[in-house]
């Protein structure tokens, strides 16, 4: 069993709507879900309209491949294109930070983005930190 942490985000017109079916969604696909709140964060560039965000970890016997397919497969249903990153709308993002307690994107660990739903995770002991 691999167990993974997600950063989740969107700042599309119904970005709500993106974050709830993407929960949805997820809670079908992996197992050992948990959930940290959802909440606001200004985009990165300083420009683009606010993000909707939450960090959720999860379990799945795929490899580290095959989710990631997975996952882009999810963002391109969901509308997530060249264009619409160019366009700086982001329907939905979901990216791997943490594999099997191996952190992917250590730049993600600091940005209010991950970060807050991150801490949430590791304060209710649903993330363990060595």
């Amino acid at each position: 069993m691999n167990r993974l942490v997600i950063g989740i985000g969107s700042n599309s017109a119904d970005r709500e709507w993106q974050i709830n079916n993407a929960i949805k969604w997820i809670k079908d696909v992996f197992s050992n879900v948990k959930i940290s709140s959802i909440y606001e964060t200004r985009a990165q560039n300083g420009k683009d309209s606010d993000y909707l965000n939450l960090v959720m970890r999860v379990d799945t016997n795929e490899s580290i491949e095959e989710t990631s397919k997975l996952l882009k497969r999810y963002e391109a249903i969901c509308g997530r294109t060249p264009a619409s990153k160019l366009a700086g709308v982001i329907p939905i993002d979901i990216d791997i930070v943490v594999w099997n307690e191996e952190v992917l994107r250590p730049k993600e660990l600091n940005y209010p983005y991950f970060s807050r739903g991150y801490h949430e995770l590791i304060a209710c002991g649903d993330i363990k930190v060595e």
